[in-house]
């Protein structure tokens, strides 16, 4: 019986593991697109985006591994920044999107701690072009990209 049990528990662990991965590299797969296009464009098309959104609910209802209240509040995320985007005009719109987005793969921890580290990521990467005077205060930097980094180190670690 012992031995069973554990030939079950190995079973459905493997596939946790690809259920998950399915999930991390499809969203991986929109963080790089979307990088690619913000960092030569500097704008994110909406329909891929919208399509990526699509396909993370329909691996949400087939898997079931974050709760609907996380997977709903990690959306709240990314539609609190689209308001504030609004709002102020400092923040781009595609970047909110992809955040809410991705609130539905990785729910609202996970999202948030996406969020933090892509600041943390651009917020280096935004003193070292002030230090060397490769741009100033007001200019723009592609925000997409940092929030991939973000996201592999969030796979590796």
């Amino acid at each position: 019986m012992g031995k069973n049990f554990q030939i079950y528990r190995n079973v459905v662990k493997s596939k946790l593991k690809g259920e998950k991965m399915i999930q991390s590299y499809t969203l991986l797969g929109m963080l790089g697109w979307c990088s690619f296009e913000d960092f030569r464009r500097k704008r994110v098309l909406v329909y891929p985006v919208l399509l990526f959104g699509i396909i993370g609910m329909l691996l949400h209802l087939y898997y079931r591994n974050i709760s609907i209240g996380s997977l709903l509040a990690g959306c709240a995320l990314g539609l609190g920044l689209l308001l504030l985007s609004y709002l102020t005009g400092q923040i781009g719109s595609g970047d909110a999107l992809v955040l809410i987005v991705s609130g539905i793969y990785l729910g609202f921890w996970e999202n948030t701690r996406l969020f933090f580290h892509g600041l943390i990521f651009c917020g280096i990467w935004s003193l070292l072009l002030l230090v060397l005077k490769r741009k100033r205060g007001r200019d723009e930097v592609a925000f997409i990209p940092f929030l991939f980094l973000a996201y592999l180190e969030m796979m590796l670690l």
